[in-house]
């Protein structure tokens, strides 16, 4: 039997809204610094991804029904956070929740409201996640502490690819079939990391032209600077709301072909 999904509120205190949609290997609560940072004007809601059968880092078993595909996944969010779905504020989804974020975008068509602009943090390379479950578990630990996905953590590989690695694959498997990134009815902008190398900042211009974001900006830092780096990602989701200038894609493409 399938766990359900929850919501969490991280902060409760302001006008303007937050809801977070988290990352592979990722939980509601990996926003909780960049909810404290964002200071009293906001307050901000997390999704909580469902619990794999038998609880967490628990191997697969025959018989364990199948990790939810980015649709269901996007429609199960939609469902939880229904009433939290609305202005002023934004949506943000990193990296798979980036994913997951633009499909629930797609799902709600029109009816998405019109002053919920949706960031799309660390969006994740088409095919990522296919590759990157085809590796051994210890290959798959490695690439991914090599490639910032995965924070390193001091334990020991066994304890991670005992404790961490179940829960990890299951949310890669949410896009195994890849996500097809094209315009929706609702405001994009991207947000990627200085040293991020899953997701080089290289690649946003080509993805902000695919899914019509009108603007893109980086964070320092690597792939989870959302967590590691909260206050610049604070800072960078308040000017994405008040409008404030991020670069658009010509512009960036222009600031990407610039000599050092």
């Amino acid at each position: 039997m399938r766990g359900r999904t929850q919501r969490l509120v991280l902060r409760d205190s302001g006008p303007r809204r937050l809801i977070c949609v988290p990352f592979a290997g990722g939980s509601a609560r990996s926003f909780t610094r960049l909810a404290r940072e964002l200071g009293e004007d906001w307050s901000v809601v997390a999704v909580q991804p469902p619990p794999p059968p038998g609880g967490h880092g628990r191997p697969p078993r025959p018989g364990d029904p199948e990790p939810l595909a980015l649709t269901a996944l996007a429609e199960d969010y939609l469902r939880v956070l229904d009433g939290d779905l609305r202005g002023p504020g934004l949506l943000l989804g990193h990296s798979l929740g980036a994913a997951v974020a633009h499909e629930m975008a797609r799902l709600r068509g029109e009816d998405w409201p019109p002053d919920l602009r949706v960031v799309l943090s660390a969006p994740p390379a088409i095919g990522a996640s296919a590759t990157l479950l085809e590796l051994t578990d210890h290959q798959l630990l490695y690439t991914a502490r090599q490639r910032g996905i995965l924070p390193e953590l001091p334990v020991p590989d066994d304890f991670a690819v005992r404790m961490l690695l179940p829960d990890f694959r299951r949310d890669l498997a949410v896009l195994r079939d890849g996500w097809h990134p094209a315009p929706v009815p609702a405001s994009l902008a991207l947000l990627g990391g200085t040293e991020d190398e899953a997701c080089p900042p290289g690649t946003l211009t080509a993805l902000a032209e695919q899914v019509g974001a009108d603007s893109c900006g980086l964070v320092p830092g690597g792939h989870l600077y959302v967590v590691d780096r909260a206050a610049e990602s604070a800072a960078a989701l308040r000017a994405i709301d008040s409008g404030q200038s991020l670069l658009s894609p010509e512009a960036w493409r222009r600031a990407s072909r610039r000599p050092a």
